[in-house]
């Protein structure tokens, strides 16, 4: 009886995750989009700044794709598949796909207004490249939005 009960427990538990899983996408690339959020609009205007030392997780590679580019596009590109990879439906969005070791550890689809930033540049960068961004902040009516551009 008491094995009957833990079984059936344990497999409740699974059941919450995986639709959790499905729900709300893989929980580190969750908790990650918010660290990322964080950090980015915790920069202070007008400083010159990396990724390497805004990004607080770990990654290898971060892509940017433009509007419309399908999602198989997007994986082929990346080499990695992932259910937490989002097209853009339009021009003023932000997209950011990070990758550390064949895995999507973030991946931010939406517009600057809604995330509080914008980050821009042209394709991929890597860790390695260490490549500048200049900030700037800018106020709209409903917003603060912090927009890092490649130097």
């Amino acid at each position: 009886m008491k094995k009957k009960i833990i079984i059936t427990v344990m497999a409740v538990i699974v059941a919450i995750f995986a639709v959790g899983y499905v729900v709300i996408g893989n929980p580190i690339v969750a908790v990650h989009n918010n660290q990322l959020k964080k950090a980015v609009t915790s920069i202070k205007n007008n400083e010159t700044v990396t990724l390497n030392e805004v990004v607080p997780f770990e990654w290898d590679t971060v892509y940017t794709f433009s509007p419309y580019t399908p999602k198989e596009e997007i994986e082929k590109v990346i080499g990695v598949k992932s259910n937490s990879i989002k097209e853009t439906v339009n021009e003023g969005m932000v997209q950011l796909i990070f990758v550390k070791d064949k895995k999507v550890t973030a991946s931010v689809c939406g517009y600057a207004d809604n995330l509080g930033y914008d980050i821009s540049f042209v394709d991929s960068v890597s860790f390695e490249n260490n490549v500048k961004f200049s900030v700037q902040t800018s106020v709209s009516e409903t917003t603060e939005i912090v927009k890092l551009t490649m130097q």
